[in-house]
């Protein structure tokens, strides 16, 4: 895994053809909390760093709402666009950051999934809104999924545990041990049911909570530092 660090900005950047998928760390005040005073710094320097005409965000909040990004700031918890060098991005502090990337009609998708966004299956209905709004086939798209709270720390309590153990998707896969829940797989089985090709789905494994004991790689948790986390950003845009 190899981390760029350009204007004081530390990240990971994955290429697929035009598509560029990007997750940032929490080096070097990587923090992208909308009350932050560095957030819309930071939010410049991104667009300043990678040429971009804009970086569509939404008002986060828990939801299974997909947006088709029209440079305006909408509740929800999922964007889609088809704009080149305009990139849609989800900021997280443990929630999962999946990343979609259709390379033949040149889509892409940003999507935070908490455990209430991954119980409503958000990734999920935000592949239906590529196939449905944009005519993209399921064996062209690409999935990445980035830094989270992984199933190595992610502990839940029994009713939580009892409502991801009561949907029918995840019979077949591990999402519980010890009570801890692993939302990747959990998204993974949602990607897998729709018919992604299970090659074409990418986990960088990073958990927001550990990485940086296990792997020297600093990431935002707020189960680790509660109302003192910053954020992260995770985003995706298509290249000219």
């Amino acid at each position: 895994m190899k981390l760029s660090n350009e204007r004081n900005l530390q990240f990971i950047k994955i290429l697929n053809d035009k598509g560029r998928i990007i997750f940032f760390t929490a080096e070097n005040d990587g923090d992208f909390y909308i009350l932050s005073k560095s957030f819309q710094q930071n939010i410049n320097n991104v667009k300043s760093l990678f040429n971009l005409k804009d970086l569509g965000f939404s008002k986060q909040t828990h939801s299974d709402i997909v947006n088709i990004f029209d440079g305006t700031v909408k509740e929800g918890d999922a964007l889609v666009t088809n704009a080149r060098k305009v990139a849609v991005g989800v900021f997280m502090a443990d929630c999962v950051p999946v990343l979609i990337y259709d390379k033949e009609k040149q889509v892409c998708a940003a999507v935070h999934s908490g455990w209430k966004g991954t119980y409503s299956h958000i990734t999920a209905k935000t592949i239906e809104t590529l196939v449905e709004k944009y005519h993209c086939n399921l064996e062209d798209i690409y999935i990445y999924i980035g830094p989270h709270i992984g199933g190595c720390c992610y502990q839940v309590g029994q009713e939580l545990i009892e409502k991801f153990s009561s949907d029918e998707l995840y019979k077949e896969w591990n999402i519980i041990e010890d009570n801890r829940l692993n939302l990747s797989n959990c998204i993974k089985a949602q990607c897998l049911n729709k018919g992604i090709n299970l090659e074409h789905i990418y986990d960088l494994d990073l958990c927001t909570l550990c990485s940086e004991e296990k792997s020297g790689i600093k990431l935002h948790s707020y189960r680790k530092l509660k109302e003192k986390s910053g954020r992260l950003l995770s985003l995706i845009y298509i290249e000219d």
